[in-house]
């Protein structure tokens, strides 16, 4: 009897999935379960959120071809308006607003669907801080929907057609549209800031500091002593007060000619542990390199870092 049970489970379910057309976006302003998705609409009024779900034809990794099964997966998501005509005899046109990566591992991969969160509440969004769904970030901001609810918070009063596409190895795999209506979108300028900090936090509760390839403690020194006497530290372009820890994430590697094949210097990379300005932890992957002259490599020097990545400072212990 109970497996009976099971079964018709099961076959409610797979039925659910089949209802939604392989190709389909469906849009909800409420968070929309893959399996059995209520309350779907397409009309929406300027500060709704909005959710939505990408049915596929084939399991996510079965789109792409010569990838690693254990790799990440790049997915686009794109949104575009549709506009009117100027003559009747004309097709209505699309206006590409914007677009974001979004990288997908693990369990999503083998899924006939892909959740995408256009312009969430912060507290019911899976977009950020997962090890499954990541959307990157760039200077201060997040992809995803950081950026859409940025791009809808530019939209002019009125009624908006828009369309929005899901890329899979750079081929579109699901299509779906919806409009939006409303006298004042600002309200999703707010929201995308919110999101932003939202994003920021989860980010940091999920981020570890790297492990270190090898120990050199005296290297560790010269390479703190480098980054403080740098013209990007002491002109502002770290958001820190101290360093806290070094790891050397990427031993030295040599560079040479392309020509010649002479040695010119030798790089190694570190993530560097800094305590921000408003006393929260983070760290940088910093660039260290030393030329060579003379037959031997000089005195290590900056050479540059990446972008601000914050983390809990407890995973710094």
């Amino acid at each position: 009897m109970k497996n009976l049970f099971t079964l018709f489970v099961a076959l409610c379910l797979l039925s659910t999935i089949q209802a939604q057309n392989p190709g389909e976006i469906v849009f909800s302003n409420s968070p929309i379960a893959p399996n059995s998705p209520e309350n779907l609409k397409t009309e929406f009024t300027a500060g709704e959120h909005i959710y939505a779900v990408a049915y596929l034809t084939d399991a996510v990794k079965n789109l792409y071809q010569n990838q690693s099964p254990n790799g990440t997966l790049q997915v686009e998501v794109f949104i575009y308006e549709k506009k009117p005509p100027l003559y009747s005899y004309q097709q209505p046109s699309e206006e590409q607003l914007t677009f974001a990566n979004m990288w997908v591992t693990g369990t999503v991969k083998d899924n006939k669907y892909l959740v995408v969160d256009l312009v969430p509440d912060p507290s019911k969004t899976s977009a950020y801080g997962g090890k499954e769904i990541i959307y990157k970030k760039f200077g201060s901001k997040y992809e995803g929907p950081v950026n859409f609810a940025e791009t809808l918070g530019k939209l002019a009063p009125g009624k908006h057609e828009l369309k929005v596409t899901v890329h899979c190895y750079y081929a579109p795999v699901a299509t779906g549209e919806l409009t939006i209506t409303g006298d004042d979108f600002s309200t999703y300028t707010t929201l995308a800031e919110k999101l932003n900090n939202s994003a920021a936090s989860a980010g940091a509760a999920s981020a570890e500091f790297p492990k270190a390839v090898v120990s050199d403690p005296a290297r560790e020194v010269r390479m703190k002593t480098a980054l403080l006497n740098s013209n990007d530290w002491k002109n502002g372009r770290f958001d820190a007060t101290e360093i806290l820890k070094t790891a050397i994430t990427y031993d030295w590697e040599i560079r040479r000619h392309e020509i010649s094949g002479a040695i010119q210097h030798r790089y190694c990379i570190a993530a560097m542990a800094v305590k921000t300005k408003s006393g929260e932890c983070a760290y940088y992957k910093v660039t260290f390199q030393e030329d060579y002259a003379g037959g031997k490599f000089q005195p290590l020097r900056y050479d540059g870092a990446g972008d601000k990545v914050v983390l809990k400072c407890e995973k710094l212990k």
